[in-house]
């Protein structure tokens, strides 16, 4: 009698697990049928916010650590050559973005949105080690703060590869909004900084780095979630779950949570019966459709990789460019305010990215762009590598404005750039993979720009300061 129950049992498993694979399949296609209906007639809200919160979790556990950085200059031992090291760290994390494109080209194409999910849950990991470990020394440097950073950034890294390559499965319009969602999320984070320090000295904040660690793991929470709705997973996730209670229950949860269900099974039905039709003709690899404009994809590529490089760099600087002030809490919230207006530009730069629906003046703006970055770029340079000249010009009071201002056109032309440019990539191609295999490859050109610029930048400092 026991062996027939557990017979049973297994049976029942089973059956489920067909029902629940045949739901995820009839998703899938009642999603590719939604995304050509919304080519046509733009998103929702619904999913503008989905896809903004997917890309705020973008660089999430970096973007957590260098808003604490005010703080943690303060306190740690390296003082303000901190931010050259975690910047370094950071970019020390592109080992994991080498590793993916070796892996990508020996192994053949990799499933994004596996990678993903995965860079979801050591996030939420590191930051939980990051409110315990912050501050402990080993000897006489912050070993485990260092040590973090570089898988921090090696997720941050991670997600301009594979983050660009999964929204190309979807619309134009939720490309833009993955890049808006790329800048909100550091604004964010700054504005948990700014809560906890706005008004305070720095050796009294409203509370502690610990807890904000804590915050931004309840947020990363969130952010997982929110990928699982982006890739069609939360609804088989939670209908598997209520069918191992009882399969009535999985039943009713399909019911309840997608009504629209007993469409997607219509329509998986019909493709079936039509896959050897040309409904895949988009779909084939990378190397199966060559991408055409090879010069057009070279200059987007270098744009990027020259972008990034510079945008990388301002982390390491910033601190001394606030340290031209003697005062300790001058420092802390000028280097703030930088950081606040630095997202406030990205963000602007970002909704302004022209698109093909644009007017003429906007599809001018890049141009602007070209112009605008590499001055403000320089003017940084020069101030951070002689500080003094900023303290002898400019009262705090007026650095004040003026530096976060000169920050904030810097990262408006960065964001407009880099969403302008992965905007243009999903038009030199009309393969749906060989789109994500360019947009995975711009994203690497990027992070190796990165690389370069913050080894030279580390160097530099350290030479310095010896």
């Amino acid at each position: 009698m026991g062996e027939n129950r557990r017979q049973k049992f297994i049976e029942r498993q089973k059956k489920f697990h067909r029902g629940s694979s045949f739901l995820a399949k009839a998703q899938a296609h009642e999603s590719h049928h939604r995304h050509h209906e919304e080519e046509k007639g733009g998103i929702s809200i619904g999913t503008t916010f989905l896809f903004t919160a997917f890309g705020m979790s973008s660089w999430w556990v970096g973007n957590a650590i260098f808003a604490q950085l005010p703080l943690l200059v303060d306190r740690l031992p390296e003082g303000q050559a901190l931010g050259t090291q975690l910047s370094m760290m950071v970019q020390a994390g592109n080992i994991f973005s080498i590793s993916y494109k070796v892996i990508e080209h020996h192994c053949g194409a990799i499933d994004a949105s596996i990678v993903v999910s995965g860079m979801h849950q050591m996030s939420l990991f590191i930051l939980m080690l990051l409110a315990v470990f912050w501050d402990r020394e080993l000897g006489g440097a912050s070993i485990w703060l260092l040590s973090l950073a570089v898988f921090a950034g090696g997720l941050g890294c991670l997600s301009d590869l594979t983050y660009w390559s999964l929204v190309m499965r979807h619309p134009p319009p939720c490309t833009k909004a993955v890049g808006v969602g790329m800048s909100l999320g550091n604004l964010v984070v700054l504005g948990l900084s700014l809560l906890q320090v706005s008004g305070r000295d720095v050796e009294n904040p409203r509370f502690g780095v610990t807890t904000f660690f804590v915050l931004a793991a309840c947020f990363q929470l969130f952010w997982g979630l929110d990928t699982l709705m982006i890739q069609d997973k939360l609804v088989p996730a939670v209908v598997w779950a209520a069918g191992m209670v009882s399969e009535s229950l999985g039943k009713r949860v399909v019911d309840w949570i997608n009504p629209m269900h007993e469409k997607a099974v219509a329509l998986l039905h019909a493709d079936d019966d039509s896959k050897d039709n040309n409904d895949d003709v988009g779909y084939l690899s990378p190397r199966a459709e060559s991408l055409q404009q090879t010069t057009l994809i070279s200059l987007v590529e270098t744009i990027n990789f020259l972008t990034y490089a510079a945008t990388y760099t301002l982390p390491s600087l910033l601190p001394f460019v606030a340290g031209a002030y003697p005062d300790k809490s001058q420092q802390c919230h000028l280097l703030l305010h930088m950081m606040i207006l630095q997202s406030v530009g990205d963000v602007t730069g970002r909704v302004l990215a022209p698109t093909s629906k644009s007017g003429p003046l906007q599809k001018k703006l890049p141009l602007l762009g070209f112009m605008v970055l590499p001055t403000c770029f320089l003017c940084l340079v020069v101030a951070a590598v002689d500080s003094s000249t900023v303290s002898r010009f400019f009262s705090y009071e007026s650095a004040s404005i003026l530096l976060p201002l000169l920050v904030m056109c810097f990262f408006f032309s960065r964001g407009m750039l880099v969403s302008a440019v992965f905007l243009q990539a999903r038009g030199l191609t009309s393969s749906r993979q060989a789109a994500e295999h360019l947009a995975s490859t711009m994203g690497f050109c990027g992070q190796m720009g990165a690389l370069s610029a913050n080894v030279i930048t580390f160097s530099v400092v350290t030479y310095c300061h010896t």
